[in-house]
C-alpha cells in the first residue's frame, strides 16, 4: 500500500522476497479466477520502515562518463518493523520459506514509485543490519539498476560486421556473455561502426561505452527499468517536457545554477579510428582567444576516417556559453499536476528554464536532462534535482510560413 509523503504524494517502496504468490493450484484455484500457472513474484512494501530514500541516475555533465548505473539507498528501522527485517529471523514476516533464505537479501528487486509511475527499479547490492544496544536496529540499503549487470560481464573474442552504433549494442546484449534479461529501448543510432573485432576478455560496460563514444549518445536505465540507447545528443524534435521559471505562472524551482567555465571550451578535437589515421578539427580564432583546450578519442570504433573528422567537428565548444546546468525543485511548492509532470520527467527529456534577472528582463533556455537526483523524506517530502545539457529544438520546414517557413538552424527540411 502507498505511503502519503507530506507534500509530495503516495510513495510505495517494495523489495522482491523470493516468494511466488498467485499461483494455480489444482482442485483450489479458480478456472478463471485471478491465479497464474507460475503463479508472480511476491514483493514486501517496506515504505513504513523507511525515513529517507535517495536516489540518483545520469551524468551531471556531458563530459561525465555515460555508461554509469543508477543507484538507490535508505535506511530502514527494523524496531517499526517488530524485527522482521533481520536477515537471521527465519520466522520473519518476509523470510523465504521455500528456499530456507532471507528474503530480503541482496540481488531483489527493488522499485520506488509515486502514484503509479516508477522513479527507480533496480536489485540490492548491499544489506547491511546494524545492532545499537539501547537504540534502533537499523537497516542500510544500497541498490544498483540493472546497468551494473554489464559491468559483471566479460565478453569472448567476437568478429563484427559493418553496423550502425545501435545494432553494435544489440548484438553485444544479445551475446551469451551477457545474455541481457530485461526489456530495451534501443533508438537507430547516427554514427557507423567498422567491422572491428570484439577482443577477448572484454568488459561489456566498458565496449558500450566505447559505443557510446563513437556515436556520442546516451546509455541508461529508465525510471522503469528499460535499459534505453539515444542517439547523437544535441537536438530534438519535441517540445519541453516542463517548464520551469520564476515569474509564478510555470513550475517554480527552489534553485538554479548557471555553469560559465573555460573548461567547457574545446577548441581542437582528434579521433582515431582503429587502423586509421588521427583526423584533427581546429578552431583557431578560439584558440587564439583561450589557448588551446584539446581532447581526444584514440581506437574508435567508426568505420572511416571521414565519420572521425565529423566527430571531432561536433565535439569542438569554441566559446565558453553560460548555462543553466541543474534546476532544483521541491514537490512543496507544487500543485498535484506538476508534481505528477516532474516526476515522470526521463533523462534525454527536454525541459525549458527561465530565469528573471536582477535587472531587466530573463532569460529561458531549452535544456536536455542528463541526470536526476532525488531525496525523499518523511518530514521534508521529495526534493529532485536535474542535471542539463544544451538542447536545440528543430522544427519542421513549413512553406508559405512566416516562422516556420524560413530554413535555417532550427528549421529544418525533413526533420
Amino acid at each position: 500500500m502507498a505511503t502519503a509523503i507530506i507534500q509530495s504524494g503516495d510513495y510505495l517502496l517494495d523489495m522482491a522476497t523470493g516468494n511466488q504468490t498467485n499461483e494455480f493450484i489444482l482442485d483450489t484455484s479458480l478456472l478463471n479466477g485471478p491465479n497464474l500457472l507460475d503463479g508472480e513474484l511476491e514483493y514486501a512494501d517496506i515504505t513504513p520502515y523507511t525515513n529517507q530514500i535517495i536516489y540518483k541516475r545520469g551524468r551531471h555533465r556531458v563530459s561525465d562518463q555515460q555508461n554509469q548505473a543508477g543507484m538507490l539507498s535508505f535506511v530502514m528501522d527494523d524496531n517499526a518493523a517488530s524485527g522482521n527485517l533481520n536477515p537471521l529471523y527465519t520466522g520473519g514476516t518476509f523470510y523465504d520459506t521455500v528456499n530456507n533464505v532471507p528474503g530480503l537479501a541482496p540481488l531483489r528487486v527493488v522499485r520506488l514509485s509515486r502514484s503509479g509511475e516508477y522513479l527507480f527499479v533496480g536489485r540490492v547490492a548491499s544489506y547491511d543490519y546494524r545492532y545499537q544496544l539501547g537504540g534502533l536496529d537499523q537497516v542500510s540499503v544500497h541498490c544498483n539498476d540493472d546497468q551494473i549487470l554489464l559491468a559483471q560481464a566479460i565478453l569472448p573474442e567476437t568478429v563484427t560486421v559493418e553496423q550502425l552504433s545501435s545494432a553494435r549494442l544489440s548484438a553485444i546484449l544479445a551475446n551469451a556473455a551477457v545474455a541481457w534479461p530485461g526489456t530495451t529501448a534501443i533508438t537507430t543510432g547516427t554514427a557507423t561502426l567498422g567491422a572491428h573485432t570484439v577482443p577477448e576478455d572484454s568488459n561489456a560496460s566498458h565496449y558500450c561505452q566505447r559505443i557510446v563514444d563513437a556515436e556520442q549518445g546516451r546509455l541508461f536505465m529508465s525510471r522503469a527499468g528499460e535499459l534505453t540507447f539515444q542517439p547523437r545528443i544535441g537536438t530534438t524534435l519535441l517540445g519541453p517536457s516542463a517548464t520551469f521559471s520564476d515569474s509564478g505562472s510555470d513550475i517554480p524551482f527552489n534553485n538554479i545554477t548557471i555553469e560559465f567555465d573555460q573548461n567547457n571550451v574545446v577548441n581542437k578535437a582528434s579521433v582515431t579510428i582503429e587502423g586509421g589515421t588521427v583526423q584533427t578539427a581546429n578552431d583557431t580564432t578560439s584558440q587564439s582567444l583561450y589557448f588551446i583546450q584539446a581532447v581526444s578519442q584514440t581506437n574508435s570504433l567508426l568505420s572511416s576516417n571521414a565519420q572521425a573528422l565529423t566527430l571531432a567537428d561536433y565535439l569542438l565548444e569554441p566559446d565558453p556559453v553560460p548555462r543553466y546546468t541543474s534546476v532544483g525543485v521541491n514537490f512543496s511548492m507544487l500543485t498535484d499536476p506538476q508534481r505528477a509532470t516532474l516526476a515522470t520527467i526521463e533523462i534525454g527529456d527536454t525541459i525549458q528554464v527561465t530565469k528573471a534577472m536582477l535587472v531587466g528582463g530573463s532569460i529561458a533556455q531549452n535544456l536536455a536532462v542528463e541526470g536526476i537526483e532525488a531525496v525523499i523524506t518523511v518530514s521534508g517530502g521529495h526534493t529532485v534535482t536535474f542535471y542539463t545539457s544544451q538542447q536545440l529544438i528543430l522544427f519542421n520546414l513549413v512553406l508559405n510560413d512566416v516562422v516556420y517557413g524560413q530554413m535555417d538552424s532550427t528549421n529544418v527540411l525533413g526533420a
